[in-house]
């Protein structure tokens, strides 16, 4: 289906709301603006008297009118009447204010505080004008209530909602009746700004909203929606603009979306309920839309089980300074759902920091579930994007490829890698320029095994989805700067006078890629168990094993750092202060994210606060010790960090989800998802007993095999 075929599709769906052309002053109810009074019950006696006469346009005059929640009915249109036109949320005393309703809160039906704007049932429902809706949320109300995580080294602070948004995911999964799931007074689950449930026949247009508590337009099983010329600025921790769940229908057009997280979010329930409800988000028209501020452009799940299909995206311009995916699908094995007849098209992405295209199957839980997603049918063309760690970043679960995808006219240019293609499935992909070369063309080149003077080694390459056949050439040199010719085919013995190797990779359209640079063993000196491990890293230019340590030694920070060298980007440093002297690698491998300065608690995986049991050995650092610590050991839940980290594949959500394992409970929360996607990736393991032992500090023989699995899947 192209674009034409899909947007005529998608129109048939929508209708605007049946409301009599009628106008009820809110002055007839007794409403008084700039009183200061909190005036809910005389607006919702309003809503209520002019929906059971069968319908209207409540105008709400210049001036600012505090309220409480307030449900909409049918065929009544709430209308700020001019730009002076305030309704202003009040944001104390919560309990008073918002009684507890049926409602959803990340994708999960519950009981909670309702919704700042309401309706459930209804039909023929509206918010217009060219006024204001104000949440009244800021830093001392209801974005207190959350803090989130989202850098895997950062320390806990209080998190009030976070027991709540535990407790409700449990009951998800468990089956808990609906009615049982009960939140509200004494709990922390912020409530959505204007959420509308089972509705048909929405507009919402003109206003701008602000200052949301938490998402701030969430219509949910809704049919027929339509957000056109809104503005939305709110910059709270998940403070989504348009977050449609299970609707079928929707128009968003001519928005500018200003805010703390994705502008918009399709999604279709999340785990078990949205298995159960099946009720796909379907038929969803984005077009003349500004982004101008938030991490996520479009956003297809995460919470996504009940399947997304038939979305077309189209004359967006993203121009969020703080924008790290233009497009983005987020889902996990716990989740589910499928993806179909997605098609971005003909747009600018103007910073980007992530990936113009992002998707990934490794949201949070990860590969932890049963539910496999997929990823269908996606299109993405005619667009021009600068920046990012990645051009185009897309990856599927092995049993479950992308298939479909369609690559045509883009330009991507600025970014630190191209592309990240894992598992595609004889994808198109035509006239895609990213920094200036174009795709496809060979990518993941390495060396196999160790470079050993008279032994053959192998090379190997990998292209974005598509079986192709290339051509090996292999260089070598006596000092790493000199380069000669030396043979070609995927195997090549190493002669006796190399000390250094590399391989070009080139296709039949003759774009080629070369190897990293790898060192040469003399002949003879290839060791096996850990040794072989530690020549592994050393030809990788990856330093030498530390002497005088036996295998089971402690693995200290400094010596990681200089390990770790290679992969990082040495104009990132470290720049604080130090009561101790630190290598210029350790401030290195912290400058780029590998470690953290941070003073930690034994809880959280370090040794700042004395020492743990069986770690006698290690020598307890002063009250004076540098923040970097040069001769603290790596615990293995900091170790998968690590790994997360420095693999070139940047995952930033560090939420709390847990591995599967024996003693998931020992794990910090700010590690869990590290180490979940370390045992995923196979960079680490389980003992035979299902235990990780998050704790224990991370031995040299046992970093030096984490490492080459690192080194292999970044392609060193």
């Amino acid at each position: 289906m192209d674009k034409l075929q899909l947007r005529e599709t998608i129109l048939k769906q929508i209708e605007r709301p049946d409301i009599p052309d009628r106008e009820f002053p809110a002055c007839l109810f007794g409403v008084v603006p700039d009183s200061g009074a909190v005036q809910t019950q005389a607006l919702q006696q309003a809503i209520d008297t002019i929906s059971r006469e069968g319908g209207g346009r409540l105008l709400l005059p210049g001036g600012t009118i505090r309220t409480g929640a307030l449900e909409l009915k049918s065929r009544v249109e709430l209308h700020l009447q001019d730009r002076e036109s305030v309704l202003a949320f009040v944001n104390e005393e919560p309990e008073l204010h918002y009684p507890v309703v049926f409602s959803h809160w990340e994708a999960t039906p519950c009981y909670n505080f309702s919704p700042l704007i309401y309706a459930c049932d209804a039909h023929d429902i509206a918010v217009t004008g060219e006024g204001t809706l104000d949440g009244g949320a800021d830093f001392g109300h209801w974005w207190n209530w959350h803090h989130q995580v989202e850098d895997a080294w950062s320390d806990d602070k209080p998190d009030l909602q976070l027991e709540d948004r535990k407790a409700l995911r449990r009951m998800n999964v468990d089956g808990v009746p609906v009615e049982h799931r009960v939140f509200g007074p004494g709990h922390y689950l912020r409530p959505n700004f204007i959420q509308t449930i089972r509705c048909s026949r929405v507009l919402l247009q003109g206003f701008t909203l602000k200052n949301s508590p938490m998402w701030q337009l969430n219509p949910v099983m809704c049919r027929s929606l339509t957000v056109d010329g809104v503005t939305l600025y709110s910059h709270g921790a998940n403070n989504d603009g348009c977050d449609p769940e299970s609707c079928n229908g929707v128009h968003i057009r001519n928005c500018r979306f200003d805010t703390g997280d994705d502008c918009i979010s399709l999604k279709s329930g999340r785990d078990r309920d949205g298995r159960m409800a099946g009720i796909p988000c379907e038929n969803v028209l984005i077009e003349n839309n500004e982004f101008a501020d938030g991490h996520g452009g479009i956003a297809l799940g995460s919470e996504m089980s009940g399947g997304i299909r038939r979305v077309l995206a189209v004359n967006n311009r993203f121009s969020s300074p703080n924008l790290t995916y233009a497009l983005r699908l987020k889902t996990n094995a716990r989740r589910g759902g499928r993806v179909e007849d997605v098609i971005l098209a003909d747009s600018v992405m103007d910073h980007v920091h992530g990936a113009a295209v992002h998707g990934t199957m490794l949201y949070e839980d990860g590969r932890n579930g049963s539910d496999l997603p997929e990823f269908h049918n996606i299109t993405i063309e005619n667009i021009v994007a600068h920046g990012g760690d990645y051009g185009i970043f897309l990856e599927a679960f092995d049993e479950v490829p992308v298939t479909g995808l369609t690559l045509r006219n883009i330009r991507i240019d600025g970014v630190a890698r191209p592309m990240r293609s894992m598992n595609w499935k004889e994808p198109v992909v035509d006239d895609v320029v990213i920094n200036g070369k174009s795709f496809p063309r060979p990518g993941g080149v390495r060396i196999l095994g160790i470079p050993v003077n008279g032994e053959t080694v192998r090379a190997e390459a990998r292209t974005c989805g598509g079986d192709m056949d290339f051509m090996y050439g292999w260089q070598t040199s006596t000092d790493g700067i000199a380069w000669n010719k030396a043979g070609e085919g995927e195997q090549f013995p190493v002669p006796e006078t190399a000390a250094f190797i590399r391989v070009t990779v080139m296709d039949h359209k003759g774009n080629a890629e070369t190897s990293h640079v790898y060192r040469v063993l003399p002949k003879g000196m290839s060791g096996s168990g850990w040794d072989y491990e530690w020549q592994r890293l050393y030809c990788r230019g990856m330093g030498e094993r530390p002497q005088g340590i036996p295998e089971d030694g402690i693995m200290t920070r400094e010596q990681l750092a200089g390990i770790l060298l290679p992969l990082a980007d040495p104009a990132l440093r470290w720049e604080g202060e130090d009561g101790e002297a630190c290598s210029e690698a350790l401030r290195i491998a912290v400058g780029n994210g590998f470690l953290a300065p941070e003073k930690r608690s034994w809880e959280d995986g370090d040794m700042s606060q004395g020492q743990p049991d069986g770690c006698a050995s290690q020598p307890q650092p002063d009250s004076h010790a540098s923040r970097l610590q040069p001769g603290a050991h790596v615990t293995r839940q900091e170790m998968a960090t690590v790994a997360m980290q420095a693999c070139g594949v940047n995952y930033r959500n560090a939420s709390s989800t847990m591995p599967v394992c024996a003693d998931a409970a020992l794990v910090n929360n700010n590690y869990g998802t590290n180490v979940a996607r370390a045992l995923y990736f196979g960079f680490m393991s389980l003992d035979p007993d299902g235990c990780f032992d998050p704790r224990r500090p991370v031995t040299i023989g046992e970093a030096a095999g984490i490492l080459n699995r690192v080194a292999d899947f970044a392609g060193i």
